[in-house]
């Protein structure tokens, strides 16, 4: 089953754009260039419309840069798009940011995901080589010796996804104006009802560009009120992610057909 591909990129990234470009024609994945948002364009009302300042003053450990404000507006674009594929028939589409590496084994996991039922928002297509994992179910042909997994701890990196149409439709309902950066709101996926899971191994890896960011650096938590907040979130982060990890697992195996209950 073939699914649209999202390419977030800007405009002034042309040499990125060219590297993405010949990694998905080799592997035969057409895509639609969507062009990502400058934070530091963006007009201070639109800005705000966006981005709660106040909500993040007090809940996270420190203000957004112009450029997290525009790589999170980024996303919203294509999780709408994702969201009207899914109007048109797509149920699920593949969105990737320009600096990522492209594996010869992502048209066969593409492939034996859009064989399966979706019963999943989210799954993530690149990550860390090693990742704290509560369940795994193997994939079947022609993605054998590949697992779909569910994460102890969900990573943070966003460069590549499988997005559900209703996935998108959730992610859009709860975070249309956010207040932490699009990745630490994705780590929070019970917030948004967000079904994550993720592949192992990975067939997306880190690019070159992903070391040189293009959007901006972080900027860090300095006072003793942003160490404060970020020790709260941090407390809280995993307090959450426990109950309701057990809560998943209570729940049942959400993909019998792949196992016989899968296996931890």
């Amino acid at each position: 089953m073939s699914c649209p591909v999202f390419l977030i990129n800007l405009p002034r990234d042309a040499q990125r754009l060219t590297v993405m470009r010949d990694q998905l024609e080799a592997l035969s994945l057409p895509f639609e260039w969507v062009e990502a948002v400058y934070g530091k364009a963006l007009p201070p009302a639109q800005f705000d419309a966006l981005y709660d300042a106040s909500l993040n003053a007090s809940d996270y450990p420190r203000p957004l840069s112009a450029g997290e404000v525009g790589c999170y507006a980024s996303h919203i674009e294509v999780w709408r798009r994702v969201a009207a594929a899914g109007e048109r028939g797509q149920p699920f589409s593949l969105v990737l940011e320009d600096d990522v590496e492209l594996h010869a084994t992502l048209p066969a996991v593409l492939a034996a995901i859009g064989a399966l039922p979706v019963r999943w928002d989210m799954i993530k297509l690149v990550g860390r080589d090693s990742e704290k994992l509560s369940r795994r179910w193997p994939l079947p042909a022609p993605a054998a010796g590949t697992e779909l997994v569910r994460y102890r701890r969900a990573p943070s990196l966003t460069g590549a996804y499988l997005l559900s149409a209703e996935g998108a439709r959730k992610l859009l309902a709860r975070h249309a104006r956010f207040h932490r950066p699009v990745d630490v709101d994705i780590r929070h996926w019970w917030q948004s009802g967000l079904r994550l899971y993720g592949v192992s191994p990975y067939p997306i890896g880190l690019g070159d560009e992903s070391f040189t960011s293009s959007i901006g650096d972080r900027q860090g938590a300095v006072s003793l009120g942003s160490r404060w907040r970020k020790a709260r979130g941090q407390w809280r982060y995993n307090l959450c992610n426990a109950w309701f990890n057990r809560a998943l697992e209570a729940a049942g195996d959400p993909f019998p057909e792949l196992t016989h209950g899968g296996r931890p």
